[in-house]
């Protein structure tokens, strides 16, 4: 079958081309698909690719993007501190957005409410790249070998229209993660790290 599209950039391209196609997909805010369902998605439409490569090409590609959206807004958080003074967070409340930032990679809700502050309280490039890619690493591997092995099936259910399947998973998902209550976790978080901060000798 003839590839058109996304598949033709990946059936010619392989892991570089996944990764083009999800960072331009990624750079469009708020709006970027599930990288999880990409993933699973991609490794249906293309058994002969290795899957952790899928895996990975997906997660970094989604990851440069929000690097992109980082470095917009740490470009703004440059001039507001100019205007206003250095006002950045504590050595706790970083940790706690670096953890929030893992979170919300590997997570299917949009993570531009997490990425655009970081960017704007000048937050280490370095570890937001390290702890997104981690976040995202979680969950585009493990898609991809899902993926994969539901292949089989989807095809036996909806014929060459295998991203309906995938689809209906990211649906799914999406509705599981609305009902996580990501406020209370990240105050749990900090408040665990507060106590932590506490007990330690010379606190």
């Amino acid at each position: 079958m003839k590839h058109t599209g996304y598949e033709a950039l990946i059936g010619m391209w392989g892991p570089l081309g996944i990764l083009a196609f999800t960072f331009l997909i990624s750079l469009v805010p708020f709006a970027s698909p599930s990288n999880a369902v990409m993933a699973a998605l991609i490794a249906m439409s293309f058994p002969n690719i290795d899957k952790l490569w899928i895996g990975v090409s997906v997660a970094l590609g989604a990851t440069l993007a929000k690097l992109v959206h980082f470095s917009a807004s740490y470009g703004v958080g440059k001039v507001i501190e100019r205007k206003m003074g250095d006002e950045r967070l504590g050595k706790y409340s970083r940790i706690t957005m670096y953890i929030m930032n893992f979170i919300a990679a590997a997570t299917p809700i949009p993570d531009e409410w997490v990425v655009i502050p970081m960017g704007l309280g000048r937050m280490s490039p370095i570890w937001f790249f390290l702890s997104y890619l981690a976040g995202k690493l979680v969950i585009t591997i493990p898609a991809a070998y899902i993926g994969y092995g539901l292949a089989p099936i989807a095809e036996g259910i909806f014929g060459g229209n295998t991203w309906i399947f995938s689809a209906v998973i990211g649906i799914v998902i999406a509705v599981i993660f609305v009902f996580i209550d990501f406020e209370k976790l990240g105050e749990r978080v900090a408040g665990a790290l507060r106590v932590r901060k506490r007990e330690e000798p010379g606190a």
